[in-house]
């Protein structure tokens, strides 16, 4: 029998608690985050319609803001685990911030690995579909040559084994993210870096995590990214004109800003939902009254 303290709706109506008192005393990182992101688009912007990646040295500054906005988003996340869970983490928030900021950065690298190798399956396998087609777009110097090879695709039935196969691997990757979901916490609330030693602890819940995940994580991003979509057909950041960078750089981050506010639910909610299991599912989950008396 299920625990019901496990129960999707019994898990929902927690985060939900919980995000609720992390919203306001949160304001402060939220803006903090919303202008470092707002920062490095503007940087970056700037950077690509100058020209300024042709040296090591400006490499090296476009990956050094980078980092650092994602240094500014994990002092957030800290802080927000921190307020959830009052017995766990340190007196220096940057300490917490720090292990935070390594845990991501190991995450990243993996999804990038795994974004990588895909893009490369997936790249050989439309060639080969193509081949066995019999449709060369090498042959085809025009824009319309991909609408063409989708209809080339379309014809030969293809196009239903790559959509399946990508389909597979979108939930693959969702699936990993949901087995993953409670590294964050469990790296501030035990004070190391904790990735894959929190996999087990998903073990036999992936089915009801991923039910609230959608309704709290899913379905609030998607809402944002329309705001966005409409902010930015609003202000003339869609069409030719930004795909050819020919937009300002202060309505860009404008804009990247916007996005961080809009998905501040999105955030508040998952990290609600991560301190909920946390506490549900961590075995050595830090206890404030046997910890400290």
């Amino acid at each position: 029998m299920t625990d019901p303290s496990l129960r999707p709706a019994s898990l929902a109506r927690e985060a939900v608690a919980t995000a609720r008192t992390l919203a306001v005393g949160t304001l402060p990182g939220l803006a903090l985050f919303a202008l470092a992101a707002a920062g490095w688009a503007w940087f970056n912007h700037q950077s690509v319609n100058a020209g300024a990646f042709g040296s090591l040295g400006e490499q090296g500054l476009w990956l050094f803001v980078g980092l650092m906005t994602i240094f500014v988003g994990c002092f957030w996340s800290a802080d927000m685990y921190r307020k959830a869970l009052p017995e766990a983490g340190e007196r220096n928030l940057f300490g917490d911030a720090g292990r935070l900021f390594l845990a991501n950065l190991a995450v990243y690298g993996l999804y990038f690995l795994l974004f990588f190798f895909l893009t490369l399956f997936f790249s050989l396998l439309v060639g080969i579909l193509l081949g066995t087609a019999g449709y060369d777009p090498s042959q085809q110097a025009s824009p319309e040559s991909v609408s063409q090879s989708m209809q080339a695709l379309s014809e030969s039935g293809g196009a239903v084994l790559l959509y399946l196969l990508m389909l597979v691997a979108m939930a693959g990757l969702v699936w990993l993210g949901l087995r993953l979901f409670l590294f964050g916490v469990a790296t501030v609330a035990e004070r190391r870096v904790t990735i894959f030693r929190s996999w087990s602890w998903t073990s036999r819940h992936v089915s009801r995590l991923a039910l609230v995940w959608v309704f709290l994580q899913l379905v609030p991003w998607l809402v944002a990214m329309l705001l966005v979509m409409a902010a930015a057909h609003a202000a003339g950041l869609t069409g030719s004109a930004q795909a050819a960078g020919a937009t300002p750089a202060l309505p860009v981050a404008a804009l990247t800003g916007l996005t961080v506010l809009l998905l501040a639910p999105f955030f508040w909610l998952g990290h609600g939902l991560a301190v909920v299991l946390y506490k549900r599912l961590a075995p050595n989950r830090v206890d404030a009254e046997t910890t400290f008396g």
